[in-house]
């Protein structure tokens, strides 16, 4: 059985070359475009155990065959009851292009479509554009008239770190589950995360895993830096800061706003990154180590200053990493003072203002 899909094409090519769904990044729209400038007849026949099955019955009395909306029960040109079905049943991609709306009660108007589609974000692979994600903008722009989502984000491909494809044969698989054991699921999605740009594929290794869990070991170490030495600070008030502690707050918030910028972007591992860098370099391996003295000094304004900045990095800090590290960061969080925080839980805090 074949559908024609020249006229479910063009919505779905109009609906990307107007901007109303965007690609990131924008480089895969021609592989999207090629596929949908010389649409070609689509078989969606599968002889599968599982599946939708095809909507086709044939007479056996009077071999007439047609398709139905619904499960057919006697045949419309002689009116005998014994029928047939078609065995086979729709093609995969057949069913998922449907997803986006299917699942949320279509064709009844129901509230969950009407608030869930069309969707912000769809993530998913860059070798599935062809086969689901166009799949996707042909079902939903034909039937609803809407696209299903506004932004695609394209990843890449994971391979071992000669870049070669991971497989059981070659015996280069690396089992994400053994590495959350080993290192931390933190660790071993943040190793997913920098470094892995939209549209390309990465090389993945266990000691790229293992160099991220000594990024959380990190965290927790600045962080118990911090609540040691700011357990008799107030909060309630700001204290006169130098300029160094301006300095220090002002490339805090020019980070924030760097972070913000790039994951609106959709530069997921450019912010991990700047995240991740500001953490170690700046926090860890500038600001702490200089507060030292100051902390231990007898300079009770310049302490409380600088307990000040310190606490206002550490809780900017753990915000920032949150969408990447989620877990040791929420953990922590959950340790902090309730004076520090701004909700009981990381997760629904609000984004540093920058």
């Amino acid at each position: 059985w074949f559908l024609n899909v020249q006229e479910m094409a063009k919505r779905a090519y109009d609906a990307v070359k107007t901007d109303t769904t965007r690609f990131f990044p924008k480089s895969w729209e021609n592989t999207y475009f090629a596929w949908l400038k010389e649409p070609k007849n689509w078989c969606i026949s599968r002889q599968l155990w599982w599946g939708h099955r095809i909507p086709v019955y044939t007479c056996k009395k009077c071999q007439h065959e047609w398709a139905d909306q619904s499960e057919a029960s006697s045949c419309p040109k002689c009116r005998s009851k014994d029928l047939q079905q078609d065995p086979d049943v729709l093609d995969t991609w057949f069913s998922s292009g449907l997803w986006s709306f299917s699942t949320l009660g279509w064709p009844e108007e129901t509230a969950d479509l009407k608030t869930y589609h069309p969707t912000t974000v769809l993530e998913t692979g860059y070798d599935i554009l062809f086969f689901w994600v166009a799949r996707m903008i042909l079902m939903s722009t034909f039937h609803l008239g809407q696209v299903p989502f506004k932004n695609v984000y394209l990843h890449g491909l994971v391979r071992d770190k000669q870049n070669r494809k991971m497989s059981k044969s070659l015996g280069n698989i690396i089992n994400p589950l053994d590495m959350i054991e080993k290192y931390g699921a933190d660790a071993t999605r943040l190793s997913l995360v920098i470094g892995a740009a939209p549209g390309n594929d990465m090389p993945l290794s266990e000691d790229r895993v293992r160099g991220y869990k000594h990024f959380a070991n990190k965290i927790w170490n600045i962080s118990r830096f911090v609540l040691t030495h700011t357990i008799d600070t107030d909060l309630k008030t700001t204290p006169v800061c130098s300029a160094r502690d301006n300095e220090i707050l002002a490339k805090l918030r020019e980070t924030s706003a760097d972070v913000s910028n790039e994951i609106e972007k959709f530069n997921l591992y450019i912010a991990g990154e700047k995240a991740y860098h500001y953490v170690w370099s700046e926090l860890a391996d500038t600001i702490l180590e200089e507060s030292k003295p100051i902390l231990n000094g007898n300079d009770a304004e310049a302490k409380r200053a600088r307990q000040y900045v310190l606490i206002e990095c550490l809780v900017t800090s753990l915000k920032l990493l949150h969408p990447f590290m989620p877990y040791v960061t929420e953990t922590i969080w959950q340790e902090l003072p309730k004076e520090m925080k701004d909700a009981d839980i990381l997760m629904v805090a609000k984004w540093p203002i920058h």
